[in-house]
């Protein structure tokens, strides 16, 4: 992306940095084979790795060993082990994966962020449809069962945003069982630093031999830290410049930016629902519906300034910081954003494993997804008028296929997709801007004062057929083809003088998009095989850059989709079923990359602006993984990833768009995770640890606020089995406390206790 330029704003408060000796013997460590997970607790002295199956891969069940793909599965067993609090946290740890260390940071797969990462909730997609992203808080962890991460182009079986993959997720359901009617209880309690609550309780019960229910309940309730910062630049001081003289010198940067206070603590208090019931209709057949209700709030509490004027705090004004310059301070930049999400998901899944018949439809509802902010205010407990924009969004998905497993020396899997989805942005006027609800009816309706809204909907067809000439060799081609049509986009505003609101309609917009997928596997022996792949993936353009509009920006219906060819070849080996290696090279070439863009007049003045497919960029990078089982207490692990990329801007006439050619900084050059896992009796242990390398140009300053800094920090987990229905928890995050920014602040070191039980 951009380089990162003069724009490393606070004084240096702590400086992580780690040699580049440090780091080889780090990789030295993983490809010398120390390293991977722990199997099943209850198996005998001499533990193996059993093998792991996959679904996501290829929509059907195959040995994730013997797939061309490169997969990882986290179980529940491992997100209770290692103290994850979050799906994000869950999958931090696995090749190709970054997950930003700033509070609620996102995730990157191969490079990618989770708008071109398809993720799916029992079959659900998860991204928003404003923006493409998913709001990993809103999926409750306690509640799943597995975890499948596929990475690499999957738009071939699952059509757009499977560009850096498909992260597919399933939560605990127990099973009708014959003449076995019984109930499970699970909970936790947990507390941690900044005030963080983590609690859970729920139950699962047979109710009778053809059905079964459940239901959990989850809060992660947390004050926060300080991690977004204040900073501005000096100007001249003017004859008729009023000022103050600070207490203090106000802290500086290294480029001469000044730190002047946080927005506070990032509070967020996330809730969840989830239900479901399964009933057996025949044998091996059943019919599932689940729901799941999640509400979130976030919001910046108690902000703080660094200057202070007769030892009181000052959050407005101008500072004098020398006698010929001042620093001018604005209330609303430190009250920042009070946030709401309200999902509401419903879903209903047959199944029939005799037939190989599997049938979903579900619907992501979310009715409340936006932020409101102040206006005009005058003080840091301000409670006045604000503003307040909302973008609820819906998506209804209707999947279906059918699988003919070994027909000869083919194994074809086959079906069709349809999906709908909308955006519907209303922005209001409030009187308190602290509650979303206090609608301000003085100047218009309710508050209400202009709405954006639009929708897409989506008809594929897929089919992908496995060709085995013989035991060494496997054949997968696969073929998905997506029909696409945007339409309902509008524009609507209050004409204050007559009393309406005008409406302005946009155009419809189609495309097809065919994603084709090719892949050759060779099993060289029974514990070792190579494969190389092709294929074809996009991601769709969010709603919100197609419809959105307003007097300078403009609607484009003809907005394409961004679109991937990607090549990937890997290497599985394992060694007396206790070590596993897992090599795997890719390389993505991206057109037609959406860019915002100002269009200008033949007299240079801003015409208007707009969304529009300008840039290309290429990725490639290596990921190498390695998991041994020392014993049957130890177990270790290692993954290592390179990988880079680089955009090239084209020129378009008439447009702030010029030609040049970047790295894309954003992407960590270099990333490794390692972890030992002790497991004895009562006892189990787990260390891990990460390094990252810097996201930002090699020239610009580290070690400050708003610098993207290089890391390495390890985290300990504890438990400890006081019975067969209870386990007590302790973890430490960030052992050795290092400083580093990941643009923002990071919390440094945090623990964690909870209790665990179930009967």
């Amino acid at each position: 992306m951009r380089k990162r330029i003069n724009k490393r704003n606070v004084t240096r408060w702590g400086r992580f940095s780690t040699s580049k000796a440090v780091l080889f013997s780090m990789i030295l460590t993983a490809m010398s084979g120390q390293v991977v997970n722990a199997t099943d607790s209850n198996a005998g002295s001499e533990q193996t790795i059993v093998p792991t199956i996959t679904v996501t891969a290829t929509r059907t069940m195959e040995d994730i060993s013997k797939t061309p793909s490169s997969v990882s599965v986290v179980t529940a067993q491992d997100i209770e082990a290692r103290r994850v609090d979050t799906v994000a946290d869950a999958l931090q740890m696995l090749p190709g994966v970054y997950k930003s260390q700033k509070a609620n940071g996102g995730l990157q797969i191969r490079g990618f962020d989770s708008t071109n990462t398809l993720v799916l909730l029992n079959g659900v997609p998860m991204n928003n449809t404003f923006n493409n992203s998913v709001d990993w808080e809103a999926i409750p962890v306690h509640s799943i069962d597995r975890i499948e991460l596929v990475r690499g182009p999957s738009s071939s079986l699952y059509g757009g945003r499977g560009v850096a993959g498909v992260i597919s997720i399933q939560t605990k359901q127990l099973q009708p069982k014959q003449d076995v009617k019984d109930i499970h209880w699970h909970g936790q309690i947990g507390y941690g630093s900044h005030g963080t609550r983590n609690n859970e309780l729920g139950f699962d019960a047979r109710v009778s031999d053809r059905v079964s229910v459940g239901m959990s309940g989850e809060q992660r309730k947390t004050d926060g830290y300080p991690g977004f910062f204040i900073t501005g630049r000096a100007a001249n001081i003017r004859p008729t410049t009023v000022t103050v003289t600070p207490d203090n010198p106000v802290p500086q940067t290294k480029d001469g930016a000044y730190l002047l206070g946080s927005r506070g603590d990032k509070s967020y208090d996330n809730k969840s629902l989830s239900t479901y019931i399964t009933m057996k209709l025949r044998d091996r057949e059943s019919l599932t519906y689940s729901y799941l209700y999640t509400k979130n709030r976030y919001a910046y509490e108690n902000p703080m300034s660094t200057i202070t004027v007769g030892g009181q705090p000052v959050f407005s004004g101008n500072v004098k910081v020398s006698n010929q310059k001042y620093v001018a301070l604005r209330t609303s930049r430190y009250l920042g954003y009070d946030g709401l999400k309200e999902y509401h998901s419903h879903n209903l899944q047959y199944k029939n494993d005799k037939n190989k018949i599997q049938a979903t439809f579900n619907m992501l509802d979310r009715k409340k997804d936006g932020f409101s902010s102040p206006a005009n205010p005058n003080t840091p407990n301000y409670s006045g008028p604000g503003d307040d924009s909302f973008y609820p969004g819906k998506t209804i998905n209707l999947d279906v296929q059918k699988v003919w497993d070994r027909r000869g020396k083919h194994s074809v899997v086959a079906g069709f997709n349809w999906k709908k989805e909308s955006f519907n942005q209303k922005r209001r006027e409030l009187t308190n801007w602290r509650n979303h609800s206090s609608f301000d009816s003085t100047t218009y309706p309710g508050g209400l004062y202009e709405i954006n809204k639009g929708a897409t909907s989506n008809l594929a067809l897929f089919v992908q057929d496995t060709y085995r000439p013989n035991h060494d060799w496997a054949i997968y081609s696969g073929l998905r083809i997506d029909r696409f049509k945007k339409f309902d986009g509008q524009h609507v505003t209050y004409d204050q003088a007559n009393s309406r609101y005008d409406t302005v309609n946009h155009g419809t917009g189609t495309y097809t998009e065919l994603s084709p997928k090719l892949a050759i596997e060779h099993y060289v022996t029974d514990s070792l095989n190579v494969y190389a792949s092709y294929g074809h993936s996009f991601n769709p353009p969010p709603l919100s850059q197609v419809y959105r509009y307003s007097d300078i920006v403009k609607a484009n219906p003809n907005l394409d989709p961004e679109r991937s060819d990607s090549f990937e070849i890997g290497l599985k080996k394992e060694w007396n079923t206790k070590t596993t290696l897992n090599v795997s090279g890719f390389y993505v070439k991206t057109k037609d990359k959406v860019k915002y863009l100002t269009y200008y007049d033949n007299s240079g003045n801003v015409d208007y602006k707009m969304y529009n497919n300008v840039d290309e960029e290429s990725r490639r990078g290596v990921e190498l993984e390695v998991r041994h089982q020392l014993s049957s207490k130890w177990s270790v692990f290692g993954n290592y990833t390179w990988q880079t990329g680089r955009i090239k801007h084209k020129e378009l006439p008439n447009t702030n768009a010029s030609e040049y050619a970047e790295v894309n900084y954003d992407i960590p050059k270099h990333t490794f995770h390692a972890g030992v896992e002790y497991t004895s009796g009562k006892w189990n242990a787990l260390w891990d640890a990460q390094y990252v390398s810097r996201r930002q140009s090699v020239d610009d300053v580290t070690g400050q606020y708003g610098s993207e800094d290089s890391y390495f920090i390890s985290n300990v987990a504890v438990n400890y089995k006081l019975s067969k229905e209870a386990t007590l928890q302790f973890g430490v995050q960030n052992v050795f406390n290092r400083v580093f920014f990941s643009d923002e602040a990071t919390a440094g070191r945090t623990y964690s206790a909870s209790m665990k039980f179930k009967f």
